[in-house]
C-alpha cells in the first residue's frame, strides 16, 4: 500500500492503530477548525495525549503534509469501522467560526489529494449520499460535532462529481496505455474464455461509457450495445461507421476530448 507523493511533509503520529484492517475504499473529509501550517498540524498529532490524528493534512498554503500511513488507521473520525476503511484528510480553514470557510486554493489539492489516493487504491467513484452509507464521509456522522463545517459540508457534492470526473479521464488514460494496436474487434468477440480479449473489450467499454456518457454493460463481450456505441462513437469521430473497432477508431478515441 503506497502513499501519496503529493505530501511534501511527513511527521508520523504515534496516534494510530497499524496495520489497518481493511482495505481503503472511504474518503472522510475534515476540517481543522482554524488556520494553520503543515508544521503545526503534525506537532498537534505528535502528543500522544491528544489521541487523535489524520492520515493527511492540507495547510493554509495548499502544502500536504503526511501524519499516518495509508497502510495505518488513523485516530480521526471516532468511528474505528471509518477509520479502517477511510483516508481521513484534514483541512485548515480561512475562517474562524461562521461557515468555517476553506479557500478554493486548500479546496482545490484536497480534490488533487482525493484523485490521487482513489486511483492508488482502485476506488473507481465516490458516492456521496449525504449519511455514512456512501464512500466521501464527514465526521459529524460519526460524532456530536460541527466538523467540517457548514461551508465544507456545501461542497461535497462538488468534491465528488469533480473527483469522479478527473478519475474518468484517468480511466481512459489507463485505457490509452493498455489497449494494444491489434486487429478487429467485431461484434460476438469476447463470448469464448479468452481472458485478454475480454479485458481489451472492457476498456473500450470503459472509454464508450466515458466519451459518450453512456452506461453499457462493461463486460468484456461485444455485443449489441457494444457495437451501437462504437457506431455513435464513430459518428462523433467523423470516421467511417462500421460497428467495429479498429485501428482508425482506435487512432480517432487517442485525439478524442469532450
Amino acid at each position: 500500500m503506497s502513499n501519496s507523493k503529493l505530501a511534501t511533509y511527513t511527521k508520523i503520529s504515534p496516534n494510530k492503530t497499524s496495520p489497518r484492517n481493511h482495505k481503503i475504499d472511504t474518503i472522510t473529509i475534515h476540517c481543522v477548525v482554524g488556520q494553520c501550517t503543515v508544521e503545526s498540524l503534525g506537532n498537534v498529532f505528535a502528543s500522544p495525549s491528544r489521541q487523535a490524528s489524520s492520515n493527511y493534512g492540507i495547510g493554509s498554503d495548499g502544502r500536504i503534509g503526511m501524519y499516518v500511513e495509508e497502510k495505518d488507521m488513523a485516530w480521526a473520525s471516532c468511528s474505528k469501522s471509518n477509520d479502517q476503511q477511510a483516508v481521513n484528510i484534514e483541512l485548515a480553514n480561512d475562517q474562524i467560526e461562521g461557515e468555517w470557510h476553506v479557500s478554493d486554493l486548500v479546496l482545490s489539492r484536497c480534490i488533487e489529494l482525493v484523485v490521487d489516493i482513489c486511483h492508488r487504491n482502485g476506488i473507481k467513484r465516490l458516492n456521496y449520499t449525504g449519511d455514512a452509507s456512501g464512500n466521501l464521509t464527514m465526521h459529524c456522522y460519526f460524532y456530536a460535532t460541527a466538523c467540517p463545517g457548514p461551508y465544507l459540508k456545501s461542497k461535497f457534492p462538488y468534491i465528488a462529481a469533480e473527483v469522479n470526473r478527473r478519475l474518468d479521464e484517468l480511466t481512459y488514460q489507463d485505457y490509452i496505455e493498455t489497449l494494444p494496436d491489434r486487429g478487429y474487434f467485431l461484434k460476438g468477440d469476447g463470448y469464448k474464455d479468452n481472458i485478454k480479449m475480454k479485458d481489451q473489450i472492457k476498456h473500450i467499454q470503459r472509454f464508450l461509457n466515458w466519451a459518450l456518457g453512456l452506461n453499457i454493460s462493461v463486460s468484456g463481450k461485444y455485443g449489441d450495445a457494444t457495437e451501437e456505441a462504437v457506431r455513435n462513437f464513430q459518428k462523433a469521430a467523423g470516421i467511417a461507421v462500421d460497428g467495429s473497432w479498429g485501428k482508425n477508431t482506435l487512432a480517432a478515441s487517442r485525439t478524442f476530448t469532450k
